[in-house]
């Protein structure tokens, strides 16, 4: 079913809010945001609103935008030449999560191995650096999936943001992983086991 460009756009609207502010939740307020179609029609973007509508199936819509958010693009997508790319990238991540979160944890143990740090120190902040966790993450060694799933398990960002409230990079990271969250379904039990596997330790 193809979305019409002004849903299109209350949907921009609405993930827009959620992912970059605190106070504004899409699932809780079930998309509800103020939008005219008088403003909708003076928009200078309108035709690549109109594209995206042209392109993507309704469900399609919501994941491209979702997408282009937590890849840290502020405007979602809708006018940038990469997004297509971006979320392109994002389905690959998505079709084979389990696939991708081993692979990156394998990756996080062999650098840990590498340097010498004792793996429980990954989500651990030491005079005042960010954790390795984050510096992974920054380096592009792993996903903001993993991210994500490595919270459902481990429940750091929470610690981290007590430690980091002052940080220049940490709370935006913080807020994309929160409200990412409940656009991406996480077996626990599943993924914990993964992350035991290859750490060789129990994350309960």
């Amino acid at each position: 079913m193809i979305m019409e460009p002004f849903e299109v756009y209350r949907y921009y609207l609405a993930l827009r809010l959620h992912f970059t502010t605190d106070k504004y939740d899409v699932i809780k307020q079930q998309g509800k945001v103020r939008a005219s179609r008088q403003a909708f029609n003076k928009r200078k973007d309108l035709l690549s609103i109109k594209r995206v509508a042209d392109t993507y199936s309704d469900k399609d819509v919501v994941d491209f935008l979702v997408a282009n958010f937590v890849s840290g693009d502020r405007w979602g997508g809708v006018f940038d030449s990469e997004a297509k790319t971006r979320y392109t990238e994002w389905k690959r991540r998505i079709e084979s999560l389990s696939y991708t979160f081993d692979k990156e944890i394998c990756k996080l143990r062999d650098i840990c191995d590498r340097d010498n740090l004792p793996y429980d120190t990954i989500f651990k902040v030491t005079t005042g650096q960010h954790p390795f966790i984050l510096k992974a993450f920054l380096r592009n060694d792993i996903s903001i999936e993993t991210l994500v799933i490595l919270d459902s398990i481990n429940n750091y960002v929470a610690a981290l943001d007590e430690v980091l409230a002052l940080d220049l990079i940490w709370p935006d990271i913080s807020r994309t992983i929160k409200k990412y969250k409940p656009f991406l379904t996480v077996k626990k039990e599943k993924y914990n086991d993964i992350f035991r596997r290859r750490f060789g330790s129990s994350t309960d």
